[in-house]
């Protein structure tokens, strides 16, 4: 297949580039790749990659188009696939607004995140004219970046873009609030921030498929009437909970407001 990337130098589209070249999905001869920055990125490994001047050029040698580019930057002159398959990774263009620009294209919105430069993204996606034979297609171009999911609607891409788009921001603030409480004790920070990279790096592997048993988990930990248990207490009883549907309430909403734009 002959793709194009629209953004392939960014971080996500460099992830699908590379990762569809690494794969051997697409030889370095079929892939297009277009940025505003000229011949960057890490595709020197593969000299053979064709770099687009402009979009039309990249359209008239495709099969499908990947749009990778900030939603503010979007639509760009020129930007008329016809027929052809589009792939977008946009936060805030629905498949009404894809649809205003690209009457005739198969359509998906796929929001891929953080862990796809790394082959372990989670990454959702919704269809719009599209056949099996492109479903399938699909399926194979993102499962590059990781897992992938085809999913049913558009409020449910909202609500992922909100949860699994948000990559490694949660864990990240959690991070930080253990960083500070920690230097706030007198913790020296070389060893705060190798503890807390174990608790929130290392630990984290212990969830690795089981999401199913989360529960007996956390019954185990509490079972024990220890340390962690009081921790987990407290922590609850500060209305962590609601503190995490708060923050997937807000970004869910946000993510519907940019849809409305």
């Amino acid at each position: 297949m002959k793709l194009g990337i629209v953004g392939a130098t960014g971080w996500l589209g460099q992830a699908l580039g590379l990762g569809l070249l690494r794969r051997g999905l697409v030889a370095p001869g079929d892939l297009v790749v277009l940025n505003r920055s000229g011949r960057r990125g890490n595709y020197e490994a593969y000299p053979g990659v064709v770099w687009a001047a402009n979009l039309a050029e990249m359209q008239a040698q495709c099969e499908i188009v990947v749009l990778s580019v900030r939603p503010q930057d979007f639509p760009i002159a020129g930007f008329d696939p016809g027929a052809r398959l589009v792939i977008s990774f946009l936060t805030g263009w629905t498949m009404a607004r894809l649809r205003a620009v690209a009457p005739q294209a198969p359509l998906v919105r796929a929001m891929p995140n953080g862990g796809a430069s790394t082959g372990q993204s989670y990454t959702p996606w919704l269809a719009d004219g599209v056949d099996a034979a492109e479903e399938a297609r699909v399926a194979q171009i993102l499962s590059v970046m990781g897992t992938q999911e085809r999913i049913e609607t558009e409020d449910q891409l909202d609500y992922l873009t909100a949860l699994s788009g948000s990559g490694a921001a949660y864990p990240a603030l959690m991070a930080r609030a253990m960083l500070a409480d920690a230097a706030a004790r007198g913790l020296p920070e070389a060893v705060a921030r190798r503890a807390v990279e174990a608790v929130i790096c290392g630990s984290s592997g212990l969830l690795a498929g089981q999401m199913g048993g989360v529960q007996d988990l956390l019954d185990t930990y509490m079972s024990y009437h220890g340390v962690t248990a009081a921790g987990l207490t407290a922590a609850q009883t500060a209305g962590f909970e609601e503190a995490v549907r708060a923050a997937l309430g807000a970004a869910t909403k946000t993510a519907r407001a940019m849809g409305q734009e």
